[in-house]
């Protein structure tokens, strides 16, 4: 099909009227900030987020670059108070009650943290990381029952997502259950062979139980893949210890 000579006449006319939208100086210094703050530069960045909001209170990417940098920066107050503006402007955004929540954490306020990640969840139900954190701000005001039954429901409904079966078997850990701990880690391992930490778990749930012939083993498992990381350092030593230890167990049997 040709098009006649008044139709390109028209196309080129349209052609040249069309242009790129105009984007506003905040949207310029925001997307500076960006750069600056994806650099690590974050005191830097936080001059351009400010300048950017400047100009447009009403900058949304603006005021969350701006209180994740005061996050990096390890300045929560003001980042929650920047999220708290951010919230203001829209409430519909699971993304800022998450980082919310996240920075009340950090802040050592986890009873603030659980209503901002409860919004989180509600607002987006596939938010993993806001029930990840909620799980933990819930055992930190002494609510482990309710960490569990979240642990428990991610990993039901998210089988693959191993934070979840760590941070689960951590907890554990820390309640005294090495038991099951253990068979939470074996639980990463099976899913994942290589995830590391699960065989350093496992070896310091069974050193608990006084399975020592166990631990020395996954602790040599864990030392395959981790070799040289600060954790290979305990676990050289512990195996030291238990092999010490099994020694002379063994001594003192043959003099009974």
């Amino acid at each position: 099909m040709q098009i006649d000579s008044n139709t390109e006449k028209n196309l080129a006319k349209a052609v040249t009227t069309v242009t790129a939208p105009k984007r506003s100086r905040s949207y310029e210094l925001c997307i500076k900030a960006d750069a600056l703050r994806f650099a690590k530069s974050y005191q830097e960045s936080v001059k351009t987020y400010l300048e950017s909001i400047m100009m447009d209170r009403f900058h949304k990417e603006a005021y969350l670059g701006l209180a994740l940098s005061y996050k990096y920066l390890k300045e929560y107050k003001k980042a929650i108070k920047n999220l708290s503006k951010l919230i203001k402007i829209d409430d519909q955004n699971d993304e800022y009650f998450y980082e919310l929540g996240v920075c009340y954490l950090s802040d050592g306020r986890p009873e603030c943290a659980i209503p901002q990640l409860v919004r989180a969840i509600v607002l987006n139900k596939e938010n993993v990381e806001a029930q990840i954190q909620l799980a933990i701000a819930h055992e930190l005001v002494d609510e482990a029952d309710l960490s569990l039954m979240i642990y428990n429901k991610l990993i039901e409904t998210n089988p693959e997502f191993l934070k979840a079966y760590y941070n689960k078997a951590a907890m554990l850990m820390g309640m005294g259950d090495f038991e099951e701990a253990s068979k939470t880690f074996f639980q990463i391992v099976k899913r994942n062979p290589d995830y590391y930490k699960a065989y350093l778990g496992i070896a310091m749930s069974f050193d608990k139980l006084g399975r020592y012939s166990d631990a020395i083993r996954y602790y040599k498992k864990f030392l395959e893949l981790k070799q040289f990381s600060e954790d290979a350092v305990f676990a050289r030593k512990r195996i030291d210890e238990l092999k010490q230890m099994r020694t002379e167990k063994n001594h003192n049997l043959r003099l009974i």
